[in-house]
């Protein structure tokens, strides 16, 4: 968190604005989308209870819990959206004769990925902040990648879902925003280390934007049949 100061009033804003985009976006799911989207779904409402806890360790002066909390909060969040990447992937492939077999390969993306943090990386796992970060890096870093993939099927795909392509713009954006951000952080001082979550708040803030747009009426995917 930045010292209070124009960055700190920054910093809060968008952390209020995200809540607000969140309980927004819950309710234009709810009105039908979900049934698509439930791990959308899922993503906000965890979002919203996670960032509520937070908020009240941090109140009540807990900086032990509330590190914890913190750090269960980035790594199952960032899986979450790992899993949609694969998840919407798989299905925009829609009826290609290659689905069967790119399907076996995102699964066993999917396990691999899994498996490095614990295999590899250096630390107590789920207790290092080292751990942690590289955990949250790499699940970012893969869902990026595996978005370009998502898109490329989007594109090929004739019946293109106009909707789906917005979800996956976000869903890049925001992936790529906290890749980014985790990869940066060890270059910045403790002083300075509000500026690469600054960016990544900000990044999370587009995709949840975009979303909303792309839920706006459940009427936009019906116009790409």
């Amino acid at each position: 968190m930045p010292p209070r100061g124009p960055q700190y009033y920054a910093f809060e804003t968008l952390g209020w604005t995200s809540i607000i985009l969140l309980f927004f976006l819950v309710i234009l799911l709810l009105r039908g989308p979900f049934r698509q989207y439930p791990l959308i779904l899922g993503y906000c409402l965890t979002q919203l209870i996670l960032t509520g806890g937070e908020e009240y360790l941090r109140i009540m002066q807990s900086p032990k819990f509330y590190a914890v909390l913190y750090w269960t909060d980035e790594i199952f969040l960032n899986f979450l959206l790992f899993l949609m990447v694969i998840t919407f992937t798989y299905r925009a492939l829609g009826d290609s004769p290659m689905r069967a077999m790119l399907g076996k390969l995102l699964g066993a993306v999917f396990v691999v990925v899994l498996s490095v943090p614990l295999l590899v990386f250096k630390g107590p796992a789920f207790r290092s902040t080292s751990w942690l970060n590289h955990t949250s890096q790499l699940l970012s870093f893969c869902a990026a990648i595996l978005n370009l993939g998502l898109w490329s099927a989007l594109v090929a795909n004739r019946r293109r879902d106009r909707q789906l392509l917005s979800v996956s713009a976000g869903l890049g954006i925001a992936v790529t925003g906290a890749a980014i951000s985790y990869g940066v952080r060890g270059f910045f001082s403790l002083d300075w280390i509000w500026v690469p979550d600054f960016f990544m708040s900000a990044t999370f803030v587009v995709c949840l934007c975009i979303w909303c747009w792309a839920f706006r009426s459940t009427r936009v995917q019906l116009e790409a049949l």
